[in-house]
């Protein structure tokens, strides 16, 4: 911990001297310490690199030109929601929120670098009728990734792979991305360290302490650096909680259960546990360009297992909170701040509703499927913010140039602003905990068939829900490689 504070205090430094107009101090990656049981820790996670050499960019003087960003705003905004895309482009002033003050001193330093003016376009308008109508004053989109797909046909987008001084294989990127959606030569969407949302998106459990002790179960932290966390040895700790609390002789959101599951259609836990388990949607191939790359048994298998304690009531009665029983997932997020589950699923963002919680509670990954399987995978939501160049931008050097710097000087200020000291200082309560998000970080995965739209996820989710792998998706693979290749000639069709 000690090493952490002192990495976290010289991160603090960087963002000060920004604002001055100082590079960014440099911090090399370390691992975490000890927790002091003498136990040994066979999963070594691997920490954020804070040594990544300043991209080498031509000097540029753009004479105070504005760099501009579009990013939607919400009809209405959710107050569970911490922070929206808006609030990682483009700051007011300096308000010693982390977050806030990291994004202002980046901006200033950017601005600084080129001589621009960043900004976020105010308009109530759709990118796509701004591009469609020859609009040339967005230099960068800021969107769903769903959405992005759904438009792509249009042409309103341009290949990222074409942008000067671009790296795309850089950490402040995400080589996972490229790897999981590009097409031969070409992506159209990429995250970035210039917005935490996809980070604050990625799914993964949580635990509460006290049930865990009061059940004299196995800490779930001890299973990960012992390479026992797996599906088998989860669903065998869910099935062994279930108490009716309020003695009605009914089980409902009052009493304890061993798993608050996700529900809905393409985000259910299937999904999660189907990434977390090693399995993808599709692979890159030299001539189909992207094929279904589901394997089909490993699939019905872990559909089996998840099937005998999550919806087989007559085998493990109210082990778990029913699907679709009680309501939607804030209700789930609830429950666990109240006690009355061992585990839930949720993400970075829900966790801020878990400050107040009286109980302690854990972080986990998404278990492995068995202990051979060499990492662990976290599935980013298919409705990611990403970002996306406008058909109509004018300057493409210009674009390139400033979005590699902000993104290099955002893993320096903004991921620590918000990863290393607003979660990790701010919402978990120790170590290990710290220890498991940095594996969750470093094994987000995105996927070709959740950004655009090849039904895949969701024939994967009928199959659970019909408990048949062969009679939903098998038996539709048809259908399935029509859809996918239909995407593949049309962003092969692309300029």
């Amino acid at each position: 911990m000690k090493k952490q504070l002192l990495a976290a205090c010289g991160l603090l430094i960087a963002l000060a001297a920004v604002s001055c107009g100082s590079e960014p101090a440099q911090e090399p990656s370390s691992n975490p310490a000890s927790d002091g049981s003498g136990s040994s820790k066979e999963e070594t996670p691997s920490q954020p690199v804070y040594d990544i050499p300043e991209p080498e960019l031509p000097e540029r003087d753009y004479g105070g030109a504005a760099f501009t960003f579009y990013a939607a705003e919400p009809e209405e905004k959710d107050e569970t929601v911490l922070f929206y895309e808006k609030d990682f482009l483009v700051s007011e002033g300096l308000t010693a929120e982390p977050v806030n003050d990291a994004v202002f001193n980046r901006n200033l330093k950017v601005e600084q670098k080129f001589n621009l003016k960043v900004k976020v376009l105010e308009t109530d308008t759709k990118v796509d009728t701004l591009i469609l109508s020859g609009d040339t004053t967005i230099d960068m989109v800021a969107g769903d990734s769903v959405w992005f797909g759904d438009n792509m046909s249009s042409g309103i987008f341009l290949n990222f792979m074409d942008l000067p001084y671009v790296n795309l294989t850089a950490e402040y990127w995400s080589p996972l991305c490229v790897e999981g959606t590009r097409l031969d030569d070409k992506i159209y969407m990429m995250p970035s360290d210039i917005s935490m949302l996809p980070l604050a998106s990625v799914g993964y459990l949580y635990f509460n302490k006290r049930i865990l002790n009061e059940n004299d179960l196995e800490n779930p932290y001890d299973m990960v650096y012992n390479n026992t966390w797996t599906i088998d040895n989860f669903l065998a700790m869910v099935r062994k909680i279930s108490q009716d609390l309020n003695g009605d002789g009914v089980m409902d959101a009052e009493d304890l259960y061993g798993y608050l599951p996700i529900t809905g259609f393409r985000m259910g836990c299937y999904l999660q546990f189907f990434y977390g388990s090693g399995m993808k949607f599709t692979a890159e191939d030299e001539e189909s360009g992207r094929v279904i790359a589901v394997d089909g048994d490993k699939a019905q298998a872990l559909i089996d297992k998840l099937r005998e304690v999550l919806e087989d009531h007559t085998i493990c009665l109210d082990n778990v909170y029913i699907r679709d029983k009680f309501g939607d997932e804030l209700i789930f997020r609830n429950m666990f701040l109240e006690g009355h589950a061992l585990f839930t699923e949720s993400n970075m963002a829900g966790m801020d509703q878990f400050r107040e919680m009286e109980d302690d509670f854990g972080i986990v990954p998404n278990p492995k499927y068995d202990s051979s399987q060499e990492s662990y995978f976290h599935r980013v939501s298919p409705h990611v913010s990403m970002f996306t160049i406008p058909a109509t931008a004018q300057d493409l050097d210009k674009t390139g140039a400033v979005m590699e710097y902000m993104s290099w000087l955002s893993h320096y200020t903004v991921l620590p602003a918000y990863y290393e000291i607003t979660v990790k200082q701010k919402r978990v309560r120790d170590e290990d905990a710290v220890a498991m998000l940095d594996i969750i970080r470093k094994t987000m995965v995105f996927e070709f068939g959740d950004v655009y739209d090849s039904y895949i996820p969701n024939y994967l989710s009928n199959s659970y829900d019909d408990g048949s792998y062969s009679r939903r998706f098998a038996a539709s693979l048809k259908i399935l490689n029509k859809r996918l290749a239909g995407y593949v000639r049309m962003i092969r069709s692309l300029d």
